[in-house]
């Protein structure tokens, strides 16, 4: 006959205090993991970059010369022979191998000169702010201790026309001529609300930026893809400077510093009778609900800055891009014209011959720029 046993044992209930706090142990476990794994993962991305940048710099050599501007030193490339002595100015943190194909060019008729700005390219970092007048600064105390000697004509894209506008208002017996090629106007930030907020909308990004650049995530990712219209030496060198963390930390510094740089563009005000030719592109990709009156604002005050000298020609390129005027060789050719155009004209005192309407139109197929 069997008997019935019992048990002392008793009974544990999951009581909601008891589950509460085994989710809290599992979620904190699960949080720390987590933490471990993010670590991990950034010094290993930390580790491919700086293996990558360091396998990149040993590929692309600086083709130039560096200078020492007082502590820090500046990257200069020129080639050709021959006055004025055309200088090249980038936009925002573009290195000099984004002139690939304006620079040779130009140098069939007289020297050219390409620098990279102090943290940008093959030049080293400087503990200045990075605003236009700086800037200014800068390549004044460059070009002096390079010995090279004016006139010059001062070529500008993007960012680089506000840098040039405040150069020719600093030292105006110097510059003999400027040449803009689709380049910002002080008030690309400010004329109305909507600039204002894309401005602040990029300006949180660039905070973000140098962060991501460090753990290897905007090369891993190729954020920034290969400028397959310049020339494919120059496209490799550009695409390896873009990758490095240094990039987006100077980008994040020229940008930071924009409405001051357009604020010492503004104030240095109008240019006198300096030959200034203004190329202009038509298509800057802009959402097409609004694309229309970007373009039309982007127009009109182009045409502003071709009006700050009295010696001036505007070129609407029709199709080419904010980029494709630097880097697509056809778009190239148009821009390289208009700059030896402004060396003849320096050469010769002749004033730039305005044509009907006071504009060229001329026409290029749709390019992608940068």
């Amino acid at each position: 006959m069997s008997t019935l046993e019992t048990t002392n044992t008793p009974i544990r209930l999951h009581s909601p205090q008891r589950l509460l706090h085994r989710t809290w142990v599992w979620t904190r476990r699960m949080l720390v993991g987590l933490l471990i794994l993010l670590v991990v993962l950034g010094i290993a991305g930390a580790t491919y970059q700086a293996i990558a940048i360091r396998r990149d710099a040993a590929a692309f050599p600086p083709p130039g010369q560096l200078v020492d501007v007082g502590g820090y030193r500046l990257h200069l490339y020129c080639i050709g022979q021959g006055s004025p002595t055309v200088i090249l100015e980038s936009g925002q943190a573009n290195s000099l191998a984004v002139w690939s194909w304006i620079q040779p060019a130009v140098a069939q008729t007289t020297r050219v000169c390409a620098y990279d700005r102090a943290g940008v390219g093959w030049s080293e970092d400087s503990p200045m702010p990075r605003d236009a007048r700086q800037m200014v600064v800068e390549l004044h105390t460059l070009l002096q201790n390079a010995a090279i000697a004016p006139p010059f004509v001062l070529v500008g894209h993007s960012f680089g026309g506000l840098v040039t506008h405040v150069y020719a208002a600093q030292y105006p017996s110097e510059v003999a001529g400027l040449v803009w090629l689709d380049v910002e106007h002080p008030e690309q930030w400010t004329r109305t609300p909507e600039n204002h907020a894309q401005y602040q909308q990029i300006l949180r990004l660039t905070q973000v930026g140098p962060w991501l650049a460090r753990v290897g995530l905007v090369r891993l990712s190729n954020y920034f893809p290969l400028v397959k219209e310049l020339p494919p030496p120059a496209a490799a060198a550009f695409k390896a400077w873009v990758d490095t963390t240094r990039f987006m930390a100077v980008n994040a510094a020229e940008f930071q510093a924009q409405l001051d740089s357009a604020a010492q563009a503004q104030a240095a005000g109008a240019l006198g009778d300096i030959p200034l030719f203004v190329v202009t592109a038509t298509d800057h990709g802009f959402p097409p609900a609004v694309a229309n009156e970007l373009e039309a604002q982007w127009l009109t005050m182009q045409n502003e800055l071709a009006a700050l000298s009295t010696n001036s020609v505007q070129q609407i390129v029709a199709g080419a891009t904010h980029g494709s005027l630097q880097v697509a060789e056809q778009d190239a050719q148009v821009s390289s014209a208009a700059i030896r155009r402004v060396v003849e004209v320096a050469r010769t005192g002749k004033p730039l011959q305005v044509t009907v309407a006071a504009q060229e139109i001329l026409t290029s197929p749709k390019t992608s720029g940068q």
